[in-house]
């Protein structure tokens, strides 16, 4: 469990990386990705948080590990609320890491952005 807040970002502003993606892909009659892009920072905390654990613990095999498990649980949460059918399953979580730097954070229709601990989140439903 996380201990972290997050907040509704308000404005646009640039976000520095390494970033780390983790996302679930939901298979199903209509695939979906479900998952979060994070700054290194963020995943750093994140982890810290979820293990229970000082940041100067957390490398990156942790906080991978951590945000797949968070891409896991937001993906059956997802299936949970739209009442989905036995035709879709979960997959494997999978994690990537993204170097590019100052990047500005979009918000189309199927991205939320959010803050957290001055930090940005962003979470997606994507098709798979």
């Amino acid at each position: 469990m996380f201990f972290l807040f997050p907040e509704s970002l308000e404005e646009e502003r640039r976000v520095r990386g390494p970033f780390l993606r983790a996302w679930v892909t939901i298979a199903g009659p209509q695939s979906l990705r479900v998952g979060l892009l994070v700054p290194q920072s963020l995943a750093r905390k994140m982890a810290a948080n979820f293990l229970g654990v000082s940041e100067g613990e957390i490398y990156q095999p942790e906080m991978e590990d951590v945000l797949r498990e968070t891409a896991n649980m937001m993906a059956g949460t997802f299936l949970s609320k739209m009442e989905a059918s036995k035709a879709f399953k979960l997959q494997t979580p999978e994690a990537q890491w993204i170097s590019a730097e100052g990047q500005k954070p979009k918000a189309p229709a199927n991205r939320l952005l959010f803050e957290v601990e001055d930090e940005v989140l962003e979470i997606f439903v994507e098709k798979g």
